[in-house]
């Protein structure tokens, strides 16, 4: 009995409102701005089962929260709450396996992602449903710390210690875009269009980063650069972009799962609270996608200069050549973009 989970019509419009307001769930079809569309949620079930990949910090909060039995911040634990509620009423899996890779890859090591992954599964076994739903309401703010085998998964064929090439591009693409936005001489719409030919000439076009890029060098509010990008340590602005290249790679990780859905058993949604992340998304999904935001953004002149440089480059573009070895293709190409860091930085 203890894996049911009781609940009644007003438990149920809670969970589904405060989901809504959150606007913390994202699928390009199924919740493009955040907003569930459970008519389409539903339709894409009877294909195929769905699944909710968590970002980082959900995943390091649910962690801690099992492991203490609770957080400092109650708001936080009760997102853990109705994201678990939530998944448990409509039958949807949660993996963690983005979430995992990121912090294995950091450390290089293919045996601490194993052990978190155990920690991930043991964790999300242990609890009843009904904890999080008491979890959700605020009912409760507490619950009884899980003591961790300290296990490494078995039987699993996925290499958590490699970034990736997802994760390569978005760091190098960061670096870049730190050169440009570190130059004070260029004007915006200048920037973004050397980033766009430096994206042509370098690696695969990514629509969420080409949506960051436009946010940050069109200087729109609360959007950030990447962490010390104003530094004259190298090895902060380094860091900095390491950092933030993750939640990119994550998003175009993830895109590859819905751009080739019929390729999969399943289909993926992806949750995160992070403000960037959640702006990225709509504005990239947004009704008129990233041209609508590059109007928004640049004057009538400027917008269409970079409408006629897209026009004239998008068609008759060569993909560039990443040799039978990508993965050195993209460490010589951002161990070169640290270098014009550091050049610029002794100027």
């Amino acid at each position: 009995m203890e894996n049911f989970l009781f609940l009644d019509g007003e438990d149920i419009n809670y969970i589904y409102n405060a989901i809504k307001d959150l606007q913390i769930i994202f699928h390009p079809q199924i919740s493009p701005e955040g907003q569930v569309d459970y008519q389409k949620l539903h339709a894409i079930q009877k294909k195929k089962p769905l699944v909710l990949a968590v970002d980082r910090n959900i995943l390091i909060s649910f962690l801690k929260l099992c492991e203490k039995g609770s957080l400092k911040s109650k708001a936080e634990s009760q997102i853990i709450g109705l994201l678990l509620t939530w998944a448990t009423i409509n039958g949807i899996d949660v993996s963690a396996g983005f979430a995992i890779k990121e912090r294995a890859a950091q450390l290089h090591s293919q045996d601490e992602g194993l052990l978190e992954l155990q920690k991930f599964q043991e964790a999300f076994s242990y609890y009843p449903s009904q904890v999080w739903l008491h979890v959700a309401l605020g009912q409760q703010i507490e619950i009884s710390p899980i003591k961790f085998s300290m296990c490494q998964a078995e039987n699993i064929t996925v290499n958590y210690a490699d970034a990736g090439d997802h994760y390569d591009m978005a760091f190098a693409a960061l670096l870049h875009a730190v050169y440009l936005y570190r130059n004070k001489s260029m004007k915006a719409v200048d920037k973004l269009l050397e980033f766009f030919q430096w994206t042509y000439d370098h690696v695969l076009v990514g629509g969420y980063m080409w949506v960051y890029a436009t946010l940050l060098f069109a200087e729109v509010e609360n959007i950030k650069a990447p962490k010390h990008a104003n530094s004259n340590d190298i090895a902060k602005i380094i860091a900095g972009c390491e950092n933030q290249a993750w939640d990119i790679a994550h998003l175009s990780t993830w895109s590859t799962l819905y751009a080739n859905t019929e390729e999969y058993d399943l289909e993926f949604l992806f949750a995160t609270n992070d403000v960037l992340l959640k702006r990225i998304f709509v504005n990239y999904h947004g009704p008129y996608g990233l041209n609508g935001l590059i109007h928004e953004v640049f004057s009538q002149k400027e917008y269409d200069c970079i409408c006629d440089y897209l026009e004239e480059n998008i068609q008759p573009r060569a993909l560039p050549k990443f040799g039978s070895d990508p993965h050195t293709y993209f460490q010589t190409l951002i161990e070169s973009e640290k270098q014009n860091i550091v050049n610029m930085l002794e100027q």
